[in-house]
């Protein structure tokens, strides 16, 4: 009510203002041909809320950070523009994982659909990721002195089992089943015939996506094109022979090279979608909406707020709720976390889909713990190159005797049963505690694997076989049935709003608007120390496995990055 009166006096003032407001609007509108989007290094799918201290302190982030969102809706804008001939984008090394530059590329190859032309311009040169990206455009130029390089994508694992004998420590891995190989780089001093199996299969996609896309640009095939791979660099007159580039500008020749006359000029991203959003007037009601809920990163009980159990399910209880969120798109970023966490997150999701529809959207990673919460949605949409699946649980236990005997620390225990200190690191389990910790987690699989045959309605017969631990990607796991779609942000939302029930003018009116409950809590030690490569990440793993508990829905901690 408050809300109402408040706006409707804020209306009422500015109405006097309107004929004023209107000229102003006419006489400062973009007047060039071109709309030129100067992307920031740091890409994402879309900005989330975040609150006034937040913003403040991260105001030097944020404005390095670009959203995809915003260029989607930017694009939306200059193709309903009948004076926008064309869009140009300032491409620099990205911070961006494969699935958002799949978005950014699905941009530039609709504004072409649409008959707008397209053009990159790769101010400080790029790596497979850039050039990925800039091969969806009519035109891509390159600055002079800068190198495009093109050396074929790999991965690597390192291994801490060497550096824990040496100092003592063992650790004994606990997996279901032989695709879980979360543990193995804190167990095993060589990667494993499954982890290899599982992580070629991952690079080789990426690889053929790569190659598709440059060939399609060459005019060749993609055996023609990994030929590249072996000069690996080209600088210059280089890349415009191997046909990479087509020509050569810096950025403030870029309007020369558009045809863009001095004085057109060429209309900035940022200016043109604040022009196009600006309103007079503010709406009087709160409109119904589309309530997102992020969960990213690992899902735990503590730790960074989008993971936290807590603050995903009172999002989820809120959206569920308000009368207002006529739809809920689960919005996945996590390479999973706690088994008890993921199976709450799960239990509201499910009272949520009783309510209202739930699609889910899958960005990087949406694996174990990730794949978990999501299972039970109305559909699973996902990017081709993103990673999901690793349908299983792992734990791990640490045996630190030798160190402890090494530094001079004895230990005794008093208990009041055989297993009760089967976690403490001073002694080996038996037998018997072997089978406990066997039985329980054989238990968490089952269970997982039949939530995910019910959630999909499939067979468990047929569903197991996807299961054992086994990372996909996502056009994997599209043509196995783990995912309903392939497609980005925007492809969720519309199967969502397709799934309301609402006249077709309200369902095409709904806007997404991220739903949260954000603490401000610093950042777990591994990231605040930056141990982020490697053999820093072995030992994180190990961190993360012993601090979860007894059963642990983890993959991409065994997954490196591809580069």
């Amino acid at each position: 009510m408050l809300r109402l009166v408040l706006h409707s006096i804020r209306n009422l003032l500015c109405l006097p203002l309107l004929p004023i407001w209107a000229i102003a609007r006419w006489l400062s509108r973009p007047k060039g041909r071109w709309v030129v989007i100067r992307l920031k290094p740091r890409l994402v799918e879309a900005r989330q809320p975040l609150p006034w201290l937040r913003r403040l302190l991260d105001a030097g982030s944020l404005r390095r950070t670009s959203s995809l969102a915003a260029v989607r809706r930017l694009a939306d804008y200059a193709i309903r523009d009948s004076r926008v001939e064309g869009v140009a984008f300032v491409l620099p090394p990205l911070q961006a994982g494969w699935s958002v530059c799949v978005g950014l590329r699905e941009q530039i190859l609709r504004l072409r659909d649409e008959g707008k032309r397209t053009t990159v311009l790769l101010p400080r040169g790029g790596g497979h990721r850039e050039l990925y990206v800039a091969s969806a455009a009519e035109h891509i130029y390159l600055a002079p002195q800068a190198t495009i390089t093109l050396l074929g994508l790999s991965a690597e694992s390192h291994y801490v089992k060497p550096l824990l004998d040496r100092i003592g420590v063992e650790v004994e891995p606990f997996a279901r089943k032989e695709y879980k190989t979360a543990a193995e780089r804190v167990s095993r001093d060589s990667m494993s015939e499954y982890q290899r199996e599982q992580l070629q299969a991952l690079i080789d996609g990426h690889t053929d996506a790569l190659l598709d896309a440059l060939s399609q640009r060459i005019g060749t095939t993609p055996e023609q094109v990994r030929t590249l791979f072996e000069v690996g660099v080209f600088r210059g007159q280089g890349a415009i022979d191997a046909r990479l580039a087509d020509g050569l500008a810096y950025e403030d020749e870029l309007p020369d090279k558009l045809g863009v006359s001095k004085k057109q000029k060429v209309i900035e991203g940022d200016r043109y979608l604040d022009f196009k959003k600006a309103k007079l007037f503010r709406p009087l009601r709160r409109r119904p909406y589309i309530a997102v809920v992020a969960i990213k990163g690992a899902i735990s009980e503590s730790g960074a707020p989008t993971g936290r159990r807590a603050s995903v399910v009172a999002a989820l209880r809120h959206a569920r709720r308000d009368r207002r969120a006529l739809g809920v798109l689960l919005w996945v970023d996590s390479p999973g976390g706690s088994a008890e966490a993921s199976d709450l997150i799960h239990r509201e999701v499910v009272r949520v889909k009783e309510k209202k529809p739930v699609v889910a959207y899958f960005g990087e990673v949406a694996a174990s713990g990730g794949y978990y919460v999501a299972a039970h949605a109305n559909a699973i949409v996902a990017q081709p190159l993103g990673i999901t699946g690793s349908i299983g649980v792992v734990s791990a236990r640490l045996m630190a005797s030798q160190l402890l005997d090494r530094v001079g620390i004895r230990t005794e225990v008093l208990r009041t049963g055989p297993h009760a200190d089967i976690f403490s690191p001073h002694r080996p389990l038996t037998g018997d505690e072997r089978a406990l910790m066997n039985r329980e987690l054989d238990a968490f699989y089952d269970s997982f694997v039949a939530l995910v045959a019910d959630g999909r309605g499939r067979p468990v017969e047929e569903i197991e076989p996807l299961a054992r631990g086994r990372v996909w990607l996502a056009a994997d796991a599209h043509r196995h049935g783990l995912v309903d779609e392939l497609g980005g942000m925007d492809v969720a939302l519309d199967r969502l709003r397709e799934s309301i029930d609402a006249p077709p003018r309200l369902r095409e009116s709904l806007r997404p608007m991220v739903v949260a409950s954000y603490r401000l809590e610093p950042p777990p030690p591994a990231a605040q120390l930056g141990l982020d490569g490697s053999v820093f990440e072995g030992l994180r793993d190990l961190a993360i496995l012993l601090g979860e508990g007894p059963a642990v829905l983890y993959h991409v901690i065994s997954i490196p990055r591809i580069r």
